[in-house]
């Protein structure tokens, strides 16, 4: 005997609420597999992810928003919806703070802003996806993190985003933060003297995101730019004073090269080299610029007119063209350090990169530099070493 199965009004609403209440159910309660995500943010350079909690409602969607304040040391986290966000600040249990559906504020296990007047609850259908026994479940707080320190700030029941700063430990580079239980709260004001509002939807994002802070070198160096730049400009004024004095590296008497001598000491000991290194780009040039000009006065010479003269002031110095070509050199190198793949190929190439450096620092502090073309040669140089020193790493 064969049966046929009829299904009425009353049989159809109960499995679509059965459907509505299976899908609230997954969508808080039970997790997928962890979420995460590489990020990146600098100065100016904010991070916004977009995060769909229910495909087929627009209105649920929020917006996670990473900003870095480098002046500040601190890093802010914004959830943004087109709906009332409501998280918890801390881990809670689900009672006392909740009773039946009314969500007790005095309750929470942290201070919050509210109005007594005001009601707040849970939506009979969100309450039935809470497990049983429900007095023990326990709703994620919002937000973890590693290397980071919240700030203080106040919180409040209602609120039109969620935000939450933090202040940087140590100025790390990186950082990670996890994103959990977010909820979403209606206005059901009947009264406008009267406010009552009710969670309806809420779901564990389980999100984790590794922030990658990326810091400007050159940040609080302002004083120390101006500093070396200042220094660059005296020590290029007094070589280019000395060199017009004695323009060929000759002294017509005794007297005029007691004078050359005389100055060239002062100068030594008024702009000493400074072996500084610094990750700024803007002061390490400014550096590398003085100290070719410091050599440059150590290795001047001068004699008596008629005598054969050194390097110096009258010498040749360093081959101009023989820079440029190891700078070529070097930028040449580090395109095939970038390429490659190979540890043994990458170590090579750096080792020739820092043979050819030292090589260049040698000549130039026993040849010295002289003239404008000198000078530019060897700038173009520093440039090239300062781009292999960025971009290659042992």
């Amino acid at each position: 005997m064969r049966y046929k199965i009829t299904y009425g009004v009353k049989d159809w609403w109960i499995a679509k609420v059965l459907v509505v209440l299976f899908t609230f159910h997954s969508s808080l309660l039970t997790s997928s597999a962890q979420t995460v995500r590489n990020v990146t943010v600098s100065q100016g350079q904010a991070f916004t992810d977009h995060i769909s909690l229910d495909d087929d409602a627009t209105d649920k969607d929020i917006m996670v928003k990473f900003v870095f304040d480098e002046a500040a040391n601190q890093l802010t986290v914004s959830l943004i919806s087109y709906r009332n966000i409501f998280v918890f600040r801390e881990d809670t249990r689900f009672k006392p703070t909740i009773k039946g559906r009314t969500i007790r504020p005095d309750l929470l296990p942290y201070v919050v802003t509210f109005d007594p007047k005001e009601k707040y609850r849970f939506s009979k259908l969100f309450r039935s996806t809470v497990p049983k026994p429900r007095s023990q479940y326990v709703f994620h707080r919002w937000i973890d993190y590693e290397g980071l320190q919240p700030a203080p700030q106040e919180y409040a029941m209602v609120n039109d985003y969620i935000t939450q700063t933090f202040d940087i430990m140590n100025k790390r580079s990186s950082v990670v933060v996890r994103l959990r239980d977010v909820l979403l709260m209606d206005d059901v004001s009947k009264k406008p003297n009267k406010k009552e509002y009710e969670i309806r939807f809420g779901r564990d994002l389980y999100m984790e995101y590794h922030v990658d802070i990326q810091r400007n070198p050159c940040f609080g160096l302002d004083e120390e730019i101006a500093s070396a730049t200042t220094a660059l400009e005296g020590i290029q004024k007094s070589y280019n004073n000395l060199h017009s004095k004695f323009p060929n590296g000759i002294a017509t008497n005794q007297e005029s090269l007691k004078l050359f001598q005389d100055l060239k000491d002062l100068l030594v000991k008024q702009f000493p080299r400074k072996d500084e290194q610094s990750a700024c780009p803007d002061l390490q040039k400014a550096l590398d610029d003085y100290n070719a000009y410091a050599d440059s006065i150590a290795n001047m010479k001068c004699v008596l007119g008629g005598s054969e003269g050194g390097g110096g002031a009258g010498g040749s110095g360093v081959n101009a063209k023989s820079l440029l070509s190891k700078a070529r050199q070097i930028d040449a190198a580090v395109a095939r350090w970038l390429l490659s793949s190979d540890p043994i190929e990458r170590r090579d190439i750096i080792l020739q990169c820092e043979g050819t450096i030292k090589e260049v620092n040698a000549s130039v502090k026993s040849m010295g530099v002289y003239s404008a073309e000198q000078r530019h040669a060897l700038s173009v140089f520093r440039e090239a070493e300062q781009y292999f020193r960025k971009n290659c790493q042992k």
